[in-house]
């Protein structure tokens, strides 16, 4: 593949940890030709591996000394071209000059963009924006970050599996949707069935076709879901019905490319509405007109606060 593209790609991964990161040029980027997305998926793929193989942190007195994440810990003071060199004197080539093959697949989508990807054994996944999944190349289970919507074809000889902030979901065939953010998870299920098992627990909880599970603090709560509006980010708008502020304000953040939280309680409250994409700033001063929540900034993250104080 052209050094250029890779170099391109190099450069927007580093971008995406500065605020002023420009996502629509990103994205432009990416489409303008297939082979910027692949060099995009094996340079973010070469900075975790990297990353994994450097030494861990210093400790000292008891605390870690984390190093500056503004750009990858390999590239920091050496630029993109040194840290080629780098890559391959730990063995980790850009275009897989080593004979042994990566040991996962990643595949990540940019703020404002989804991504359909297809992976082994007749899985589909639609990345919601913002988003990360990892495929084992030698099996195992599937790693997501953020949402993604699942179209899984029937084996009964197999189950697939997808961990998501330890939380562990096993399908054998189905369509499902999950999301997931500090702590909370909403699992809806569109066809099929699937197994819910909680971070720490060995149970299993069985979701089935039209019903919705949403776990925090150790439970589960199953409840009808209205098929047509699961993973409703895939027809370009975002609907909810009665669900944990958390989710929101995470879909938000992950959809511009820009941090919003939830403080306190109200991270917890229920939420039903309507939400059109749009940037940052129209999308909270909607929520906060539905939800009575206050919006703060200290100019980077936004966060919502109850008016009351919670």
């Amino acid at each position: 593949m052209n050094e250029d593209i890779h170099e391109a790609a190099a450069r927007w991964h580093v971008a995406q940890q500065h605020d002023d990161m420009k996502w629509c040029g990103f994205t432009c980027w990416l489409e303008a030709d297939p082979r910027h997305r692949l060099a995009y998926d094996e340079i973010a793929l070469l900075d975790a591996r990297i990353d994994a193989a450097l030494p861990g942190p210093a400790v000292r007195g008891g605390t870690s000394e984390m190093p500056m994440r503004g750009f990858p810990r390999w590239a920091v003071g050496s630029g993109i071209a040194a840290a080629a060199t780098i890559a391959l004197a730990l063995g980790i080539g850009f275009q897989g000059e080593q004979p042994e093959a990566p040991a996962a697949r990643e595949f990540a989508s940019a703020a404002r963009t989804t991504r359909t990807v297809q992976l082994a054994h007749g899985v589909t996944a639609s990345l919601g924006a913002g988003s990360r999944l990892s495929e084992p190349e030698a099996g195992g289970p599937m790693r997501l970050r953020g949402s993604a919507f699942f179209n899984i074809r029937h084996d009964p000889a197999r189950s697939v599996v997808v961990e998501v902030d330890g939380y562990r979901i096993r399908d054998v065939g189905t369509r499902f949707a999950v999301n997931s953010a500090n702590g909370v998870l909403s699992l809806s299920v569109e066809e099929g069935t699937v197994a819910l098992q909680l971070p720490g627990q060995t149970s299993e909880t069985l979701v089935a076709a039209g019903q919705e599970a949403i776990a925090q603090a150790g439970r589960v709560t199953l409840r009808p879901a209205r098929v047509a509006n699961i993973a409703s980010w895939r027809s370009g708008r975002f609907v909810y019905d009665q669900t944990p502020l958390a989710l929101v304000a995470a879909d938000i953040a992950r959809y511009t490319g820009q941090p919003v939280s939830v403080s306190g309680p109200a991270a917890q409250r229920p939420f039903s509405g309507v939400l059109a994409p749009g940037d940052r700033q129209a999308m909270v001063s909607t929520l906060t007109q539905l939800t009575g929540l206050h919006a703060e900034s200290d100019g980077q993250t936004v966060r919502l606060v109850d008016r009351t104080g919670g």
